[in-house]
């Protein structure tokens, strides 16, 4: 029998956290489904998260991709100030289906692909357990209008019943390691790739960048100044942009050290793209607190 309240750790705001005995459970509507918490591990992005909070960019509300409408019928959509449930690291058990659900069997185990792709915020992506509520509850509400995307299918893997829920929540952390070691080391700017440059004070000498680099394809820069845009003799017209776009870069040059740029950056990147982070000497000032 699914209960009608369960046990959550919610964020409610920056580093705070509650435990919230009599949470609902939320009934799932037509396309929605309900799955148990088998399993939950802990992140280090959820620490991110933690302090953050509404300035996480995957806490912010969802641009496109989904019908507005659609939102508006999931309780666990929640975006900017809304408390959240933490935790992608996952495995559940669908327990209820809604009459319209057509990807995800009643009774399916699943591991949770977090990352929602095909659904754009304000400089990332919407994902379970930031802007949609996460596992550190007893059951968490999904709907197929967001976790089935148009051109990859389902968000939801499903797995076999030998292993154990706690091995299987490991696939999400240990892929990410896996990702690490199989990655070639990128030895100079890709050639015919995309490259941002990104300049957040300091003094920088640009002028000999490109000698030992390949030719990029496109070349997008932010916060130069004129002295360095004088210097930057780049291969290809340079497009300056007052600020970060949202898009894919092979080539990443920082020059700064920002915390919050670096991992805003770090979403911009393309599959194998490389962030060149040069601090100048300069430090985080928040980087002694952590």
């Amino acid at each position: 029998m699914i209960p009608k309240t369960q046990t959550a750790v919610q964020l409610v705001g920056p580093d705070e956290l509650v435990l919230n005995s009599s949470k609902p459970v939320h009934q799932p509507g037509p396309y929605q489904i309900l799955g148990f918490v088998e399993a939950v591990g802990l992140c280090f992005s959820d620490m991110k998260l933690l302090h953050a909070f509404t300035d996480h960019p995957r806490k912010g509300p969802i641009l496109d991709g989904v019908d507005p409408e659609a939102l508006k019928e999931i309780p666990s959509y929640v975006p900017n100030e809304l408390p959240t449930v933490p935790g992608h690291e996952v495995v559940v058990r669908i327990v209820a289906v809604g009459e319209a659900v057509k990807a995800h069997s009643l009774g399916g185990r699943y591991l949770v692909q977090t990352d929602y792709r095909h659904l754009p915020t304000d400089g990332s992506k919407a994902a379970f357990g930031y802007n949609f509520e996460g596992a550190l509850q007893q059951y968490v509400l999904m709907d197929e209008r967001v976790i089935v995307a148009p051109d990859t299918g389902s968000y939801l893997v499903p797995v076999p019943e030998e292993p154990s829920a706690s091995a299987i929540s490991l696939v999400e952390p240990w892929a990410c390691v896996e990702d690490a070691y199989i990655s070639e080391e990128g030895q100079s700017i890709k050639e015919k790739g995309k490259l941002l440059i990104v300049m957040e004070g300091g003094d920088y000498d640009l002028s000999d960048l490109f000698s030992l680099n390949n030719a990029p394809a496109s070349i997008t820069a932010v916060g130069l100044d004129e002295k360095t845009k004088a210097q930057l003799k780049a291969p290809v017209p340079v497009v300056f942009a007052d600020k970060i776009r949202d898009d894919a870069y092979d080539d990443i040059i920082y020059m700064g050290c920002s915390r919050e740029t670096i991992e805003l950056l770090s979403d911009k990147l393309a599959d194998h793209g490389v962030l060149n982070v040069v601090t100048g000497g300069a430090r985080d000032r928040r980087a002694s607190h952590d």
